[in-house]
């Protein structure tokens, strides 16, 4: 009986080894592949700048030397010679508005000009006027080696609109004036940096004068004529 038992459990544990090893799964080794994470690096395209369709360009002057036409006013029998001298301030604002090629700008401009007074003497003064010219303006870019500041010559050519005229004052009286409009020009060089230029023009605005009063009527040429310094700030329009 013993034997048959101890038979049995040996019968039992063969039999519980072998369903082991059958379950059991063979171990096996794998090599895992990573794959490298990829980089996806943004271009950014700037956007290709065109040169302008032109520009706007403000401007203030001011005028370091002037002078008015002269004249000889005859009253009574005596001569008064009015000076063509200035003193004082003279100034202008203006606004321009250009298309621009390669090379040249074309464009259009209307300013307000302060004319100077008139030195004094004894006898006479007055005479004087302001300007509002309508004009058209030309500049030519001489900058042919990329320099940072660019070289420039510039022309105005436009009818002046004269007002505000002065009583002529003698020792004999005043006399009242009137102005008459007449032609505008400008010319000069300047120099542009970015966006800011400073140019210097020799300009005259050419005026009639009539003076009248006491039974006396005259008329004599009364340009004024100067030499300007100006500063300007441009806006370019796309």
């Amino acid at each position: 009986m013993k034997k048959l038992t101890l038979l049995a459990c040996s019968l039992f544990a063969f039999a519980a080894v072998a369903q082991a090893k059958e379950v059991a799964a063979p171990v096996t080794s794998s090599k895992e592949v990573v794959a490298e994470p990829v980089i996806i690096e943004e271009v950014v395209v700037a956007p290709v700048v065109e040169n302008p369709w032109g520009f706007i360009n403000l401007r203030a002057g001011w005028d370091f030397w002037s002078e008015y036409g002269n004249y000889t006013h005859r009253h009574s029998n005596r001569d008064y010679d009015l000076p063509k001298k200035t003193k004082d301030f003279g100034g202008e604002l203006a606004i321009e508005a250009y298309k621009s090629w390669d090379y040249f700008d074309l464009g259009l401009g209307v300013a307000y000009q302060h004319h100077m007074k008139r030195k004094t003497n004894n006898d006479i003064s007055g005479a004087e006027y302001k300007s509002v010219p309508l004009y058209v303006t030309g500049r030519y870019d001489i900058n042919y080696w990329d320099w940072a500041a660019t070289p420039y010559i510039k022309a105005n050519v436009g009818y002046s609109f004269n007002f505000d005229s002065k009583s002529l004052n003698t020792s004999a009286g005043d006399f009242g004036t009137k102005v008459d409009d007449g032609l505008y020009w400008a010319a000069g060089v300047g120099v542009q940096y970015e966006d800011f230029n400073v140019d210097i023009l020799y300009g005259a605005n050419y005026a009639k004068t009539k003076v009248n009063g006491d039974g006396f009527n005259d008329k004599f040429d009364n340009d004024y004529e100067r030499v300007t310094l100006s500063v300007g700030y441009r806006f370019n329009i796309w």
